[in-house]
């Protein structure tokens, strides 16, 4: 059966490529640590991925991907990790609030009316990342199933203008 999506996962290839040099995040204008990648993980899926780095690798990072609209917006889902080195020291939290600001002013441009929403999907046994999600997005989370695994999760939604 298959599991709630685990960021930390893709966070150990995103450090890996950064040491080896296959990838190279361009710095944020707005935000002097915040460095930003977009890629296309398959067709048809543009990835934005964020990171606080630090002497050639990421404190953590933040993962974008567009979503399905939601009240006629755009949404974009967020994952993100935090390297062990850096855990409970509010870096994820952080991040993902510069990162939220970042997107929407990398995209206001471009959208019809202003506004968009951002999603965390959370594991219900995932206290630390409900730490983060709670902080940065929504301080009252939806219960759901989450649709890939089936397992309970905790839905949390911000609306960014």
């Amino acid at each position: 059966m298959p599991t709630i999506v685990d960021p930390h996962i893709g966070f150990i290839s995103f450090q890996q490529a950064l040491r080896d040099g296959t990838i190279a995040p361009t710095p944020c204008a707005g935000h002097p640590d915040l460095y930003v990648m977009m890629d296309v993980p398959e067709e048809g899926v543009r990835r934005l991925t964020y990171s606080f780095l630090s002497d050639g690798s990421a404190k953590a990072y933040a993962v974008y991907i567009q979503a399905e609209h939601m009240n006629g917006k755009p949404c974009f889902g967020v994952g993100y990790a935090t390297d062990e080195h850096y855990r409970d020291k509010g870096i994820a939290t952080a991040l993902v609030r510069a990162s939220t600001a970042e997107l929407y002013k990398r995209i206001a441009g471009h959208l019809h009316s202003p506004g968009i929403y951002i999603e965390a999907i959370v594991g219900v046994d995932n206290l630390a990342s409900q730490k983060v999600a709670s902080r940065s997005l929504s301080a009252e989370p939806e219960p759901i199933k989450d649709d890939v695994s089936g397992e309970p999760a905790l839905h949390y939604v911000k609306f960014v203008d």
